[in-house]
């Protein structure tokens, strides 16, 4: 099986509808202090995929820098740039160098 991903910089594939819709599909990050280790627990493979593209846009056409949070609304929490954080994850901070044009 062969799963092809094409990223442009006004791509609308990510999040997916899926990730958008169903607020099953979510990532829990956090940091045991003792040992700084970080542990990203992805409920699904679908969430997992879609934080994948969102970094892979990212590095090909963001700024250098992402800020993962946990949001929450009425309707409850919410996708950040393709990643629904839950309620008590810790926020992720990624930073890379600008891609050379």
């Amino acid at each position: 099986m062969s799963i092809k991903f094409e990223i442009s910089e006004d791509s609308e594939d990510y999040p997916s509808d899926e990730v958008l819709n169903n607020k099953s599909h979510n990532l829990s990050v956090s940091v045991d202090m003792d040992n700084r280790d970080v542990y990203m627990k992805f409920s699904s493979s679908e969430a997992m995929r879609d934080f994948a593209i969102s970094l892979l846009h990212n590095s090909q056409y963001g700024s250098g820098e992402v800020e993962l949070y946990p949001l929450g609304s009425d309707e409850g929490w919410q996708v950040v740039d393709g990643v629904r954080l839950t309620e008590n994850s810790s926020r992720v901070f990624i930073a890379h160098p600008n891609k050379s044009t």
